[in-house]
């Protein structure tokens, strides 16, 4: 859906951040009132608009626990996976690397794509049965986003994922798409279905489709 469809709003309501004015949430059948914050929170793991990158070492930044019991090997893992690693090493950072320079003036400022990237490797570090992406390439290019969501099957490991975008690159490669209008549900479906459909879903994706074939004659 577009920007202010409710796309947000739906998946904080999911995880708790929010409760419903009206109406239940089940999760496997149970109602969400009944369970504790700990339980719905393990069962999730998000990206975010909103980014933080505390003045923390690379690695805590990404398992976001004790430096003696992060496994090192794992966030090199999934600083791979967010596509990050390579950069990090052609940048001379090491996961003991210091993160902005508020504690010290050698930390490292990192730009808009590669934030939401440690966003990404962050979450993939957390192995929680459901993986929820809330417009997690919004500051990468269609072309360098569009290569991000063709990695996410690897991403996922056979979890349940749920990706939220205003913009259409991800459609094609999920099992189910629900396109939101206003915070109502308007249509749901695979891509060709609802590309078959002709509806607002179809005339949208016709529309941002141009700029993804445009970027791909001029690179």
């Amino acid at each position: 859906g577009l920007n202010g469809a409710g796309k947000t709003t739906l998946i904080k309501l999911m995880i708790g951040f929010y409760r419903p004015t009206s109406g239940h949430i089940w999760i496997n059948g149970v109602d969400m009132n009944r369970l504790g914050k700990r339980d719905v929170y393990a069962l999730y793991t998000a990206v975010f608009q909103d980014v933080l990158i505390p003045p923390f070492m690379l690695d805590e930044n990404i398992a976001l626990m004790p430096k003696q019991q992060i496994a090192r090997e794992r966030v090199q893992e999934v600083l791979k996976k967010a596509g990050l690693w390579e950069e990090m090493e052609q940048r001379n950072i090491t996961l003991d690397s210091y993160m902005t320079k508020l504690i010290t003036d050698d930390g490292i400022l990192l730009s808009g794509g590669q934030q939401q990237k440690i966003m990404l490797a962050r979450a993939l570090y957390k192995e929680a049965p459901v993986l929820l992406l809330d417009e997690p390439t919004a500051a990468l290019d269609p072309l360098a986003e569009k290569e991000i969501y063709e990695k996410y099957e690897e991403f996922c490991g056979g979890r349940t994922a749920v990706f939220i975008s205003h913009r259409l690159a991800s459609t094609q490669f999920s099992n189910r798409i629900f396109f939101l209008k206003e915070g109502t549900v308007v249509e749901d479906g695979t891509h060709e279905e609802l590309m078959e459909r002709g509806g607002e879903y179809a005339k949208l994706y016709e529309v941002q489709s141009h700029y993804y074939n445009d970027g791909a004659k001029e690179g």
